[in-house]
């Protein structure tokens, strides 16, 4: 009994003994944060340098940045005199390698759609502990487009950054102005660049008790209308107005008359399906929905005057000819007023 006491005891003495090791060896490597100011702060930019792709019936878009890290870390010291330099630059594998046995922020993408890919890295530490990393990130990431003011909408594409490891206790993130930007040559299919905004804030997910630290980077862009305004809408006021014939038609009978307004009516719808097959299932009216909406009820009222013209006694030429006149120039004028006021109220002008 006495020699399984012996036996045990010796088991935990080693153990433990390994554990202290492995701990030693891990603070030895880095891993722990860096002695001195808590939480660590963490100075974070990024340089966007691609959107290849904003897939609106999914609600995702495919960035490619360039992520800025900054921080102090006073255990990477050195002396510049004697290192004659006064910082140490690593690319390819030795950024590997060292960036193994560096501590690090271990920030993340939070609203990725999938894998993040990780592309080239480069570290580069002063001799005054200040380290940089830079690394190429490309990701899928989820966002919450907003359809109502379609086509003369604005969205925000975020970029969510925070720490996997570290909560706001022992890491405090901040942007990087300097650092935080896009090409002036930057150029995204359907849309304009407008700014890149960040918002800083802590976030308590459900597997954790303490908030992290992160950054809710905001791409703000606006969609380029001029397509939707000289291909689509202008088309579509054009079969409006095409559909108004009808009242120069009174002496028709009411099949001839209810026959061009039918036909603009099924063009219009054709070219309802064709602005919003871009677009997912959403619960509201666009701008596009409502722009069509109204030519629909507008042509459809061609219809119902066509009727009542003919239901007037076909001797009566006069009074059909009145009502015919009259709407010449009150169906005009109420079309073109409520697409002033349906584009206008969501900023077309």
């Amino acid at each position: 009994m006495g020699i399984l006491k012996i036996f045990a005891f010796l088991l935990l003495s080693l153990a433990w003994a390994g554990a202290a090791g492995a701990h030693s060896e891990e603070a030895d490597a880095g891993i722990t944060p860096p002695p001195g100011e808590s939480p660590v702060p963490v100075q974070v930019g990024i340089y966007l340098i691609d959107i290849t792709n904003i897939d609106e019936t999914r609600n995702t878009f495919d960035v490619e940045l360039d992520a800025q890290v900054r921080w102090i870390d006073t255990r990477m010291t050195f002396d510049a005199e004697a290192a004659g330099t006064d910082r140490r630059v690593y690319v390819g594998p030795e950024a590997e390698k060292i960036f193994d046995g560096l501590w690090t922020a271990q920030i993340v993408l939070a609203n990725p759609v999938g894998q993040m890919g990780i592309g080239a890295r480069k570290v580069t530490v002063h001799a005054d502990g200040r380290i940089e990393l830079s690394v190429q990130v490309n990701s899928t990431l989820r966002t919450n487009l907003d359809y109502r003011r379609f086509p003369f909408d604005h969205q925000v594409l975020p970029i969510i950054l925070e720490s996997f490891a570290w909560n706001s206790k022992e890491v405090e993130l901040a942007p990087d102005p300097d650092r935080t930007g896009f090409a002036p040559e930057f150029a995204l299919a359907e849309w304009d660049v407008e700014a890149i905004e960040s918002r800083v804030g802590d976030v308590l997910r459900v597997r954790d008790t303490v908030p992290f630290s992160n950054i809710n980077y905001k791409i703000r862009i606006q969609r380029q209308s001029g397509y939707y305004l000289w291909k689509i809408f202008l088309t579509v006021i054009i079969i409006v107005s095409l559909s108004w014939v009808v009242f120069w038609m009174s002496d028709e009978r009411l099949g001839r008359r209810a026959g061009i307004s039918s036909s603009g009516i099924l063009t219009v719808i054709a070219y309802q399906f064709v602005t919003t097959s871009t677009l997912p299932r959403v619960s509201y009216l666009t701008v596009a929905d409502r722009v069509m909406t109204v030519s629909i009820i507008t042509i459809a009222a061609t219809m119902v005057v066509s009727v009542i013209v003919d239901r007037i006694d076909f001797e009566n030429q006069a009074a059909k000819l009145r009502l015919d006149r009259a709407c010449r120039w009150i169906f005009p004028l109420v079309y073109l007023g409520l697409l002033a006021l349906v584009m206008g109220r969501n900023g077309a002008f």
